[in-house]
């Protein structure tokens, strides 16, 4: 099994679902939704092959409708 990148993220936006969220399809990274945060918002939990399939799921997440903000809490590069 290979090292993961793996990183925590907030996702902001209008009527945000969690449901179309996990539903999100992504190549060679996982997610997880972690839950509500405090004042709006979910936490995601991500884990990618590479830094490049990292930044391909954080652009569909970006893209989901509702979605305003992703901003990254947390990365750990296993290198």
């Amino acid at each position: 099994m290979r090292d993961m990148i793996e990183g925590l993220f907030l996702i902001e936006g209008q009527s945000l679902n969690e449901e179309a969220l996990r539903s999100i399809s992504l190549d060679m990274a996982k997610q997880l939704v972690i839950g509500s945060a405090p004042g709006g918002g979910i936490i995601l939990h991500i884990a990618a092959e590479s830094p490049a399939y990292l930044r391909t799921a954080l652009l569909e997440f970006a893209q989901a409708p509702g979605v305003t903000k992703v901003l990254t809490l947390a990365l750990q590069n296993p290198q």
